[in-house]
């Protein structure tokens, strides 16, 4: 009777010791399976999917920004603008662009990127809405050495205005100041105005192009005042 209690009481152990240490196996699995999503949904893994903005100039700069030696410049579209002030969500393929200056030299550009879907890999209380980061050197390259999770950091106590820092200058701008209304046709939009393609010519003896900034100047004060005298008439 003896040697079949303990033989009951053996049988019993081992059972006991082998569901443990399976419950041991599914949680330590459990837990490896868990870290490694964790580790593919750091913010900013997707700062690849924000390109540079070749065309940022031609849309609105509507802020700029003095921090000591640092000048910055704050770009986006008109329609961007318009959804704000008309109190509707900033849409979808919106970019916003701060260009940097230090010493009066063109430094970084910092570029937000709005575009359905994006940021759904990242925890939800990590993610910036639907907007990826990157950064730029002065020429256009890829900053690496810029550590893009401080953008979403930075940006993460404007949830209220779509994490959009400057979100109350876009709602303050006034549009009607580059085109007269913000419903006048595109024809009548100058600042901004691409010149690229337009040459121009001093007139005198000695006939010389007009180069890049003092030629926009040029063709924008004449197009001003067309414009004015039109209006006028």
């Amino acid at each position: 009777m003896k040697k079949l209690l303990f033989l009951v009481l053996t049988l019993v152990v081992a059972l006991t010791l082998t569901a443990c240490n399976s419950n041991n196996d599914t949680n330590d699995i459990s837990q490896q399976e868990s870290s490694r999503d964790t580790s593919k949904q750091e913010p900013g893994s997707g700062r690849d999917l924000v390109k540079f903005p070749e065309d940022y100039d031609e849309g609105v700069l509507f802020t700029t920004v003095t921090r000591g030696d640092t000048y910055e410049e704050v770009y986006t579209s008109q329609e961007a603008i318009e959804a704000v002030q008309d109190g509707q969500p900033i849409p979808s393929d919106t970019v916003i662009t701060l260009k940097i200056f230090k010493d009066e030299e063109l430094y970084r550009y910092f570029v937000m990127e709005k575009r359905d879907g994006w940021g759904a890999q990242y925890p939800s209380d990590m993610r910036n809405g639907e907007w990826e980061y990157n950064a730029f050197t002065a020429d256009g390259a890829v900053a690496y050495e810029e550590d893009i999770g401080r953008c979403f950091t930075c940006h993460a106590n404007q949830e209220r205005d779509d994490y959009v820092n400057k979100f109350d200058e876009m709602k303050n701008y006034e549009l009607k100041d580059l085109t007269g209304s913000k419903n006048s046709s595109a024809e009548s939009r100058f600042i901004g105005f691409s010149t690229k393609n337009w040459e121009v010519k001093e007139v005198g003896d000695h006939p010389e192009v007009i180069e890049d900034k003092e030629k926009e100047g040029m063709i924008q004060n004449v197009l001003l005042t067309f414009y004015f005298h039109q209006g006028k008439s």
